[in-house]
């Protein structure tokens, strides 16, 4: 939460928890993150896990981090949506969701850096580039000049 010093640390502290855990399910990877980030200022934390060979993806989130799994072929956006909470704080009781993912889609996370008005239909040939290229430009059409922001695209052949 937040920038400076604390959230640095809290954040190094999440990532080392994440790539420590054994878990596979999101909501029990949150519950470890939970207990590393006790102590500290806490975080708002989303994992979405990726399963192409099945078409979905398995989602749990706390805190405010804004997910949706994005059709190119519609434009059609369907949220994934986060607990109140922080990580590291006060949690919600966790639940692992499941969401099917369109033929070429995206799952695309970004944290209040970027207003959630955006459309993909309103940028036209958004999910043809890159990752990188993709989450580029949802940061210049979306992004609050204000804030600092984080944006993650994953996209496949799935």
């Amino acid at each position: 939460l937040g920038h400076g010093p604390l959230a640095g640390r809290a954040a190094q502290a999440a990532v080392t928890a994440f790539r420590a855990s054994k878990a596979e399910d999101p909501a029990t990877m949150l519950a470890d993150l939970h207990r590393a980030l006790r102590g500290s200022r806490g975080g708002a934390v989303a994992v979405a896990r990726i399963e192409p060979a099945s078409r979905s993806v398995y989602f749990c989130g706390v805190g405010n981090i804004s997910s949706f799994v994005v059709d190119p072929a519609t434009g059609i956006r369907r949220s994934l949506v986060s607990a109140p909470g922080i990580v590291g704080h006060q949690m919600p009781t966790l639940r692992t969701v499941r969401q099917d993912l369109p033929p070429d889609g995206a799952v695309i996370m970004h944290s209040d850096g970027l207003t959630e008005r955006w459309q993909a239909s309103g940028m036209p040939g958004f999910l043809d580039h890159t990752p990188l290229v993709a989450a580029a430009q949802l940061l210049r059409e979306a992004g609050v000049r204000r804030d600092d922001a984080g944006v993650v695209v994953a996209k496949g052949s799935w």
